[in-house]
């Protein structure tokens, strides 16, 4: 799939089977938030953004309303064989928010900003709101000129 914003102009392609995965992963974790990492790589142009896969953070905090993961040393090794191995490299970040919907918070934001302050200038954020059943539904979100745009 492709989603669009037109007033950054970046595309994200993924496929479907993402949200399958997460789902999954989410399940595992209920009632708990859980998260980690999009990886992918981004057109010639920087015109689109391409998920490739998604890993569970290794070291993290979590529980019904919150997560923060830890980039450990582990984790450092496992992005750069990723690069290395694949040509993928770490474009933005996942979470869930179990019996809720996938409205991004202060703290999201904040997070964002200070990814954004780093290597990656404009981070990607999914959020899967989701419950027992399912996805209720989930956002991409980027952070662009100081503010977060939602790709719906």
């Amino acid at each position: 799939m492709i989603k669009s914003n037109n007033v950054i102009g970046l595309k994200i392609e993924y496929d479907d089977n993402l949200l399958n995965e997460l789902l999954d992963v989410a399940l595992l974790h209920y009632p708990n938030e859980i998260g980690g990492y999009l990886l992918g790589k981004y057109s010639n142009d920087k015109s689109k953004a391409i998920i490739v896969k998604q890993i569970v953070a290794l070291e993290y905090s979590n529980s019904p309303v919150s997560f923060k993961h830890i980039v450990n040393k582990e984790t450092k090794e496992e992005l750069i064989k990723l690069y290395e191995d694949e040509g993928i490299h770490y474009i933005g970040e996942w979470h869930t928010h179990p019996n809720s919907d996938s409205r991004y918070s202060q703290t999201d934001f904040n997070a964002l900003k200070k990814i954004a302050s780093g290597d990656v200038q404009n981070p990607i954020l999914l959020i899967v709101g989701f419950d027992k059943r399912g996805i209720r539904d989930y956002s991409f979100n980027v952070y662009f000129n100081k503010k977060i745009y939602k790709y719906e």
